[in-house]
């Protein structure tokens, strides 16, 4: 056998050495056209159509500060937490001195939130602090079967896993899918973009421009749907008038509560409110949800459920006292059928066996109402969000007297 000549190696180095430099061009130009559309973008639509992407970037810069604190509330979950809780209103009427953090994503399933609590502890370990207490909102509907097949769910999930995923839980996830882990690593290297957020964004930058006379396509954006998009846009006009900033997506100064209510802004919200809270739009959110969530029947996915179960020991081992959290229910909308209900008591039953918290289930606290909801699983701002995060405060301080809570009464 002939060695390769001096030559040969020559070329097949160049050659080797050519293909890197075009897939870094290739990776530039993905990534800096993604930074245009993303630039092009109204904030509110580039929040929509991201799902909680800035948010989880935000709050990961923020995370290092949260970590140095004794008297941190870690109140962590779903977009259910993210639009429900106020850390202002829990502050309030806790009864102890404690500094609260809405820690909600949108468009998570639990895998993702468990790296996530995986960040969390291994941020808080070389401080030497831990959090007062850690309050983990469990989604019944975001650890189903169908849920996991719900090709968007799956992609807004897999934009935040490319962000948190470390060299060892990329290597897990290999095992379990080579073709999922060269796609989260091909996520990373977007820099947390993906082909789906950015298509979304090119396709309303184009439907939100007037369309000249000549356009052959009708408007595919029916009245209402424009009509809703228009208050959002001057919602958010409003708060950054109000603020005088630039708001992040999760916020500092608010502890990662995102405010749409301001004086100036009280009366758009509420007519915006209205529109999304009609039988007309929640007849089809609610099918959307049995499609793509199986929010009435609840067959659970076993896995996910026990991605659920690392996410609360991860942030158990980082807090004085863990809870978990269930959230107020739609009642005129959200009732899972009785086997849903068996369902999910088991799997909260296993929950709290393999965590050791206890289950706080506010699912169906009678003080809450359909008109508390702005769709058929979201809280409001003007009544829900103030009402959970009162009851929230209440529950716990109910407990106070024990544990931890006991070393933080006043």
């Amino acid at each position: 056998m002939t060695s390769p000549s001096p030559s040969s190696e020559r070329i097949a180095a160049r050659t080797l050495g050519v293909g890197l430099v075009l897939l870094l061009a290739a990776l530039g130009l993905a990534r800096g056209l993604a930074a245009l559309v993303e630039r092009g973008s109204p904030p509110e639509r580039l929040h929509q159509f991201s799902e909680g992407t800035e948010r989880l970037v935000n709050f990961l810069d923020a995370l290092p500060g949260i970590a140095q604190r004794d008297d941190a509330v870690i109140v962590f979950g779903s977009s259910i937490i993210q639009h429900g809780f106020s850390p202002e209103t829990f502050e309030q009427h806790v009864g102890a001195p404690v500094t609260a953090y809405n820690v909600g994503f949108p468009g998570v399933d639990p895998e993702t939130q468990s790296l996530l609590a995986r960040r969390v502890a291994s941020t808080f370990e070389p401080t030497g602090h831990k959090a007062l207490l850690a309050l983990v909102e469990f989604t019944p509907f975001q650890a189903t079967l169908a849920r996991g097949r719900a090709v968007n769910f799956r992609e807004l999930s897999a934009i935040k896993k490319a962000l948190l995923a470390d060299p060892l839980a990329l290597a897990r996830i290999a095992r379990r899918s080579p073709e999922e882990a060269s796609h989260l690593a091909a996520l990373r290297l977007l820099g947390g973009s993906s082909p789906k957020v950015m298509k979304s964004l090119l396709e309303d930058q184009f439907l939100d421009r007037q369309q000249p006379d000549w356009w052959p396509v009708p408007e595919s954006l029916d009245a209402v749907l424009l009509e809703r998009r228009d208050w959002v846009t001057r919602i958010h006009e409003g708060r950054m008038a109000a603020e005088h900033r630039q708001l992040p997506e999760w916020d500092p100064v608010h502890r990662g509560e995102v405010r749409w209510i301001f004086d100036g802004t009280r009366e758009d919200y509420l007519a915006w409110a209205r529109l999304r809270s009609t039988p007309e739009a929640l007849k089809p959110d609610l099918e959307w949800r049995i499609e793509t969530s199986d929010i009435l029947e609840l067959r659970f996915d076993e896995e996910q459920v026990r991605y659920f179960i690392e996410a609360v020991r991860a942030l158990a081992s980082v807090s004085r006292e863990t809870r978990v959290v269930l959230a107020p229910r739609n009642p005129a909308w959200n009732q899972p059928t009785p086997g849903g209900r068996a369902r999910l008591a088991a799997v909260l039953a296993l929950i709290e066996k393999e965590t050791g918290a206890k289950v706080l289930d506010l699912a169906e606290s009678p003080e809450f109402t359909a008109e508390d909801f702005i769709d058929v699983t979201h809280l409001n701002e003007s009544s829900g969000r103030p009402k959970f995060s009162r009851r929230l405060a209440e529950a716990v301080a109910e407990q106070w007297g024990r544990g931890v809570a006991k070393d933080a009464a006043p």
